[in-house]
């Protein structure tokens, strides 16, 4: 099955131990990721947008189990450290070669238009419940059903036919915007992921007759919250971490999406805590542009919260680990990952001693 993923940041830590080491290794190691055009070509930002693919193996991390709140990678570039941010993953280079294709020839819609973070639910009629929707939208893409919609609170919009939703925040500039979306997804994950299971859960386990409500992406500047069922996950033999992250797939569709696990039970309990978190959003404080740059530049507050978030998601689900075995596998592929990170500086190092070579070469011929 191919497939895409745009919540890749967890990929390979979900499959690295596997019955077939081979197929692990190759399961969504392509990536489509957006750099700053400057930061290419003369080494400094200059806020216009390219499109790249990479491979799993140019990342200078050996390590990417908190990309997934983040997103932000790094590489290496003719002797340069390149920042970039992933947008999709797949399977195979084919597929993320039709996504640059045909991202390249369409522009984004309403590119410098004035943005909104809105919440809307869909699927209310599912019989796994509704999805509840965060994402960013244009201005100019909604009707606004509030009389002024600069009042505060959150003004009602229509976002698609028959279709309501809610403007959580706006702001003029696009990067604030997905900054802000990240701050809202890292709050709604700090707020509802299950660390410590009742009673009830620690005797059930999850089971192929558990609930999940689980957090994914289904495109870029666009988060998903939905309660499904464990049994219509897939790639479950494969998956050592279910406790963590599921494996979605859409209706109709071969596009297989990763999601984190944010607690699992009952139904009525997942679809209460669904709903919490939909009151959560709506009544949340977001922090001022000036507030928000300057906790990143410090890493204290939002910044601190991704850190939190992203960084410790498998260290966090361990503690809902009645039995050990996750503690036992994440040591697996911390040795495992130490090793990768071992022999990526070896070839670094020998690329640059290749370099240094060239370097005097030419310094030498164009002294004779």
């Amino acid at each position: 099955m191919s497939n895409i993923s745009n919540d890749s940041g967890l990929d390979d830590s979900a499959n690295a131990v596997v019955a077939n080491p081979a197929a692990a290794a190759t399961r969504l190691s392509w990536f489509l990721a957006e750099v700053d055009e400057g930061c290419l070509k003369q080494g400094q930002p200059n806020g216009s947008r390219q499109l790249c693919v990479l491979h799993s193996m140019e990342l200078l991390e050996s390590d990417v189990s908190d990309k997934y709140m983040t997103r932000i990678v790094k590489f290496r570039l003719e002797g340069k450290q390149v920042e970039a941010k992933l947008i999709l993953a797949a399977d195979e280079r084919k597929l993320v070669d039709a996504a640059l294709l045909s991202m390249s020839k369409e522009q984004r819609d309403y590119e410098h238009d004035k943005q909104l973070l809105v919440q809307y639910t869909e699927d209310e009629t599912s019989a796994c419940g509704p999805r509840l929707v965060q994402k960013l939208m244009s201005a100019q893409r909604v009707v606004w059903l509030s009389s002024n919609p600069e009042l505060g609170g959150t003004p009602v919009i229509k976002v698609a036919p028959g279709c309501l939703g809610h403007m959580l925040y706006t702001h003029e500039g696009r990067d604030h915007m997905e900054k802000m979306l990240l701050h809202l997804k890292a709050r709604c994950f700090d707020q509802a992921f299950d660390e410590q299971l009742d009673a009830a859960q620690q005797q059930q386990g999850l089971d192929e007759q558990s609930w999940l409500l689980v957090q994914y992406s289904p495109e870029p500047e666009t988060v998903v919250y939905q309660v499904i069922q464990y049994s219509q996950t897939v790639w479950r033999q494969e998956n050592l971490f279910k406790d963590v992250i599921a494996y979605v797939q859409l209706p109709g569709s071969e596009v297989v999406l990763q999601a984190v696990v944010i607690g699992f039970g009952e139904k009525q309990q997942m679809l209460a805590k669904h709903e919490k978190l939909r009151e959560f959003a709506l009544n949340l404080d977001f922090p001022k542009a000036e507030e928000l740059e300057q906790q990143l530049l410090q890493g204290s507050g939002t910044a601190a919260l991704f850190a939190r978030t992203s960084s410790t998601i498998f260290q966090r689900a361990e503690q809902r680990d009645a039995n050990g075995e996750h503690k036992q596998l994440r040591r697996s592929l911390e040795q495992m990952s130490e090793k990768a990170q071992s022999e990526a500086d070896m070839i670094i190092e020998a690329f640059d001693m290749v370099d240094n070579i060239n370097r005097n070469l030419q310094c030498h011929m164009s002294d004779v």
